[in-house]
């Protein structure tokens, strides 16, 4: 059988996955009808199905803003490809220094992986070379602001307002200004709020998401693939691609935090809707690497499921064409994308799994009964970035040659 899309693509779909896929599309199609809400209960279920994607109807005003924000926010990575930017990002950096310490940090994985009797280190050079860049730039080179000290007596100071940024501030790309009043002397303090890396990285300091901003664009400047990762729930932070793993690995340059996707439901308690990674290569929805429990995951009502991913494929073919030109790069990068989808689906998959097990054990115990959760119950996600799970996909199962969410993009 083939899926014809014309226009984009031509693409192998296995008979089964296109009846479960369109049964799936019928189902959001009756979910998302404007006298309805959407039914949130089987919401969860259907993350680790494929999905049809659909355009937005006319009618749905509220998917359509969807969409043009996720593609407003989809050129933001794209100015990390300036030449000029990136060079003056590479002069700050201390080449040498990082380039030591990763030389250092292979060899102790090197070491670790011959005690237990492996091959392969966990990390490469290419990795350990982030993970030294992550130190330096939390430790040593962007300083995290909440309340500006007074630049006059360097007393605390307390938020006045917002105000408006004077042209040269404008200029510099501040769309608003933090006005502060120092508590000992009682001047004042302007914290503008810039957008755009270029100025944050001559100012070093700011927020989480002014963090995710320059350090996404610092592994730019080393050639690093990398995504600008965004979450509804107001907070940003960074992806690289790992080729020694060939995996996406989860990057927080604000917390220094390095491959722990569930630190943010786990240790913060946040719950979270819409999670999207953004590059220059396109688009796509991470929410199941970080909600690693179907009580973190809020409703996600903005649009269907099946109109997200439409979204998600749109900016991709919108980005791709002009970053990956050939046919084998394209083809490179949708056999990655086809392989994320099944490890995404998989992850979420396990998720529900354990979270059924687990409430079935407490019943159970309430009920008087001597069911137990799974000893291996709370590991049986394997390791939550990696998406190592025994169920129900085993960790040597090659990736299916068809594309799990009817993609329209490739080659």
């Amino acid at each position: 059988m083939a899926g014809n899309n014309p226009g984009r693509g031509s693409y192998p779909l296995d008979d089964h996955v296109k009846s479960v896929a369109r049964d799936l599309q019928l189902r959001f199609a009756q979910m998302s009808n404007r006298d309805q809400k959407f039914d949130l209960q089987v919401i969860p279920d259907l993350l680790s199905q494929p999905v049809v994607p659909e355009p937005p109807a006319q009618e749905d005003k509220e998917a359509q803003n969807f969409e043009k924000y996720l593609i407003a926010m989809s050129h933001i990575p794209l100015n990390y490809e300036n030449p000029g930017l990136l060079d003056e990002a590479l002069q700050q950096i201390p080449l040498d220094r990082l380039s030591q310490e990763a030389e250092e940090e292979v060899e102790l994985f090197q070491a670790k992986a011959a005690s237990l009797g492996k091959t392969r280190p966990e990390w490469s050079h290419q990795e350990c070379m982030v993970r030294a860049l992550l130190r330096w730039f939390r430790r040593s080179f962007f300083t995290f602001v909440n309340n500006p000290p007074c630049s006059e007596c360097l007393s605390p100071t307390n938020k006045i307002r917002n105000v408006a940024p004077t042209p040269e501030e404008r200029a510099h790309s501040a769309t608003w200004v933090e006005l502060y009043q120092c508590v000992a002397c009682g001047a004042f303090e302007r914290f503008p709020r810039y957008t755009e890396a270029w100025q944050l990285l001559r100012v070093k300091r700011g927020r989480a998401g002014d963090f995710a901003n320059v350090f996404t664009m610092l592994c730019r400047a080393l050639d690093i693939r990398a995504r600008w990762v965004w979450c509804q729930e107001d907070y940003l932070w960074t992806e690289i691609y790992s080729e020694h793993q060939q995996r996406w690995v989860h990057v927080d340059s604000c917390e220094e935090a390095w491959d722990m996707p569930h630190m943010y439901y786990k240790n913060w308690g946040k719950k979270m809707s819409y999670v999207i990674a953004f590059s220059r290569e396109g688009a796509v929805d991470v929410t199941r690497r970080y909600v690693g429990s179907p009580d973190a995951l809020l409703p996600r009502k903005r649009c269907s499921e099946g109109v997200l991913k439409f979204i998600m494929e749109e900016i991709t073919n919108l980005h791709r064409p002009k970053y990956a030109p050939d046919g084998e790069t394209r083809l490179r990068l949708y056999r990655e994308d086809v392989a994320e989808d099944v490890q995404l689906r998989s992850l979420w998959a396990a998720t529900l799994e354990q979270s059924r097990r687990l409430k079935a054990a407490v019943a159970a115990a309430a009920r008087g009964g001597r069911s137990s959760p799974d000893k291996n119950g709370a590991n049986m996600m394997g390791s939550p970035a990696t998406g190592d799970i025994k169920r129900p996909i085993p960790e040597d199962a090659p990736v299916p040659d068809v594309p799990s969410l009817w993609p329209t993009y490739g080659p």
